[in-house]
C-alpha cells in the first residue's frame, strides 16, 4: 500500500518536478542520439533519482518507527500534516519559524560541482550518478513526500513509499527528457499556481491518517492497547 500512496504523491508533484529539474533532464549528457541508447540513459538517469528517494525514505522510515515505538506515530501525522498545510499556504510567513540546515548551503555545492563534473561524461554510469545527485538537491515538494514516508513507521514502509513516489515523477520528466523542451511558461505558470494546494492535500491525508477514524487504508483506527490476561494465578 506504501508504494501506491507515494507513487500518487509523486504524480501529484510531478508538475513541480518537472519545473524544478527539468533543466537537468534537459540538459542530461545524450547517451546515444536516438532510440534505445537514448531512452536507456534517461530510465537510468531516473533509477538514480529513485534510488535516492528510497534511501531517503529508509531513514525517515526509521525515525518514524522510533517515534511509533512511543507511542506518537499518529501525533506525528498530524502535526506533519498541519505543517505541510501551513508551508504550502504561507511559505514566506513559514521560513521566518524554520532554522537553517547546518551545512546545508555547503553540501548543496558540493552536490552541484559534482553534477558539472558528470555532465561532462557520456556513459550510463555518470547518467545514473547524475540522478543519486539530483535526488540531493532541495526540494520542498520532496520534503512533503519524506512527511509521508515518516508516518508509515518502518524503514521498509519509508523505502516503499519513497520508492513509488520516484516512479510517480517518471513519466513527466522522462517525456520531458525525451521531447527535449520545456513547457510554455504560462502552462507552466499556471500548474505551479496549484502546487501548494497539492502540498494542502497531502497534508489534509497526514492529518486524517493520524486521527485512526477506522477508515482502511486511508486512516485505519489506532492500535488498541493489548488486554490483560485473564488467566488466574495460583
Amino acid at each position: 500500500m506504501e508504494i501506491v500512496s507515494g507513487f500518487l504523491v509523486g504524480i501529484m508533484g510531478s508538475v513541480h518536478c518537472a519545473g524544478m529539474c527539468g533543466p537537468i533532464a534537459l540538459a542530461l549528457p545524450a547517451g546515444g542520439k536516438a532510440g534505445w541508447p537514448l531512452l536507456a540513459g534517461r530510465l537510468t538517469y531516473n533509477g538514480g533519482r529513485i534510488v535516492t528517494y528510497a534511501l531517503l525514505g529508509l531513514l525517515v522510515g526509521a525515525i518514524g518507527r522510533g517515534i511509533a515505538l512511543l507511542g506518537y506515530q499518529q501525533a506525528l501525522s498530524i502535526v506533519l500534516g498541519a505543517f505541510l498545510i501551513i508551508t504550502s499556504l504561507a511559505p514566506a510567513a513559514a521560513r521566518r519559524f524554520l532554522p537553517r540546515v547546518p551545512g546545508a548551503d555547503a553540501m548543496q555545492r558540493r552536490v552541484t560541482d559534482a553534477l558539472g563534473s558528470l555532465f561532462r561524461r557520456r556513459s550510463l554510469t555518470s547518467l545514473f550518478l547524475v540522478g543519486v545527485l539530483n535526488g540531493f538537491l532541495p526540494c520542498g515538494f520532496v520534503v512533503a513526500a519524506l512527511a509521508g514516508a515518516a508516518t508509515t513507521g518502518s524503514e521498509a514502509g519509508g523505502a516503499m513509499f519513497m520508492s513509488g513516489f520516484g516512479m510517480g515523477t517518471v513519466p513527466i520528466m522522462l517525456g520531458l527528457s525525451l521531447a527535449g523542451y520545456r513547457l510554455p511558461n504560462a502552462f507552466r505558470a499556471k500548474l505551479v499556481a496549484l502546487l501548494p494546494w497539492f502540498g494542502v492535500l497531502l497534508g489534509v491525508l497526514l492529518i486524517v491518517r493520524g486521527l485512526g477514524l477506522g477508515i482502511p487504508y486511508l486512516s485505519p483506527a489506532a492500535p488498541s492497547a493489548a488486554a490483560p490476561h485473564s488467566g488466574s494465578c495460583h
